[in-house]
């Protein structure tokens, strides 16, 4: 693909080909690519040459994907059928454990996750009785160990593909994605996505689960930090839903969550700038959190369990306890016993340190205590407390 032929309609026929459909849905979803293609032409900075293997990489997995969603909804029509009830969905600012509380709910019999695997690779449908021998499993851990940085990520956020993952996966195939905004400084993508309307975002959300608990149900835990942007959505596509808001210092939170995502777009944009990037990113994090808190504040207090990165982290079973007594879950032996094996296979920095700095991103802690500080006095959010025995590491 060359630059001349860079358009929605030239990487629609490469999908197509690839797969052999043709039918990429109801579901809108090309004004997305549109404007993704438009800003890495005009805004990335990257040369002429690298623009459509650029655009090629981000667009083209998520229409293969797109389009074998849309054909197993045909070839199963009880897939349209499956009612998603009560998820448990965890969100609040990155960086806060939701990774590690999301992964330890899992662990709860009947619990279930969306895997990393099956939301890369979801055609056909996954089964329950070849959840842990699918060959594509295999696949997606080959290539998540291949990538580039594969060592330095994952002692930022741990990958795998067994592991639960966040909601990234459920929504990429619509194309109003937060994660092209990691990846390269496209500044007309990040103002059309802040005002993309997310009811079609929650409808694709949907519509994935359907598809993954049709041969192996269960009771859903989800999570991801960008919920915040459509609280609202969310809440009209599954009712039900009981919320998890977890909590942490912002002096912590928006200096990681900057690395983090820093550390992606470096190994991917030609004009990375760390303190540009900082002042960047968490513009973008403070618009979700008030975006979230202006839901809550409509909806009620009542709607959302809070949870503090300083309780999860100095007594894990007991916060997952608390959560499951919450929401009226039954507590058993076997339930406290498979949250701490995990707790104990999986402590925090297994995978190395997340080692920077806050001032390598232009950020001094107090600074962004005072930015954040009606937000931490509504929710009596304190600094990291040390943990015993332990240097400061952190969870994702």
């Amino acid at each position: 693909m060359t630059t001349t032929t860079l358009d929605s309609e030239h990487l629609l026929d490469q999908a197509a080909e690839r797969t052999g459909l043709a039918d990429f849905g109801d579901l809108p979803f090309r004004e997305g690519i549109d404007v993704l293609l438009w800003a890495l032409r005009h805004e990335s900075g990257n040369p002429p040459e690298r623009v459509a293997p650029v655009a090629a990489a981000l667009v083209l997995p998520a229409l293969v994907k797109r389009l074998r969603l849309v054909d197993d909804r045909k070839r199963y029509p009880e897939i349209a059928a499956q009612q998603v009830t009560a998820p448990i969905v965890i969100t609040g600012l990155p960086r806060t454990g939701s990774t590690h509380l999301q992964a330890l709910l899992a662990t709860r019999p009947g619990a279930r996750s969306p895997a990393e695997w099956e939301m890369r690779l979801p055609s056909p449908p996954p089964e329950a009785a070849t959840t842990a021998t699918d060959p594509r499993i295999g696949e997606v851990q080959q290539a998540i160990d291949a990538r580039a940085g594969a060592t330095r990520l994952q002692s930022i956020h741990p990958y795998g593909a067994r592991r639960p993952e966040q909601c990234l996966g459920l929504i990429d195939w619509g194309f109003a994605n937060q994660t092209y905004l990691a990846y390269q400084r496209i500044p007309s993508y990040y103002e059309w996505y802040l005002n993309y309307g997310q009811r079609v975002v929650y409808e694709h959300h949907k519509r994935f689960l359907q598809h993954l608990q049709f041969r192996n149900p269960g009771d859903w835990v989800l999570k991801w930090p960008k919920h915040l942007f459509g609280l609202d959505a969310l809440l009209e596509a599954y009712p039900d839903a009981r919320i998890i808001w977890t909590h942490r210092d912002p002096a912590k939170v928006i200096p990681s969550s900057v690395s983090f995502v820093g550390t992606l777009r470096a190994m991917n944009s030609p004009v990375f700038d760390p303190k540009r990037f900082g002042a960047e990113w968490s513009a973008l994090e403070e618009t979700g959190l008030h975006r979230g808190l202006s839901v809550r504040d409509r909806v009620g207090d009542d709607r959302f369990l809070d949870v503090h990165y300083n309780d999860l982290i100095t007594d894990p079973v007991a916060a997952v306890t608390r959560i499951y007594e919450h929401f009226g879950l039954p507590v058993d032996d076997e339930t406290v016993r498979r949250a701490g094996d995990f707790q104990e296979e999986n402590p925090q920095g297994k995978h190395g340190a997340h080692e920077y700095t806050p001032e390598q991103f232009g950020f001094v802690p107090e600074r962004v205590r005072r930015r954040f500080a009606s937000y931490t006095e509504r929710f009596g959010i304190e600094p990291d407390r040390p943990r015993p025995g332990k240097p400061g590491k952190e969870a994702g």
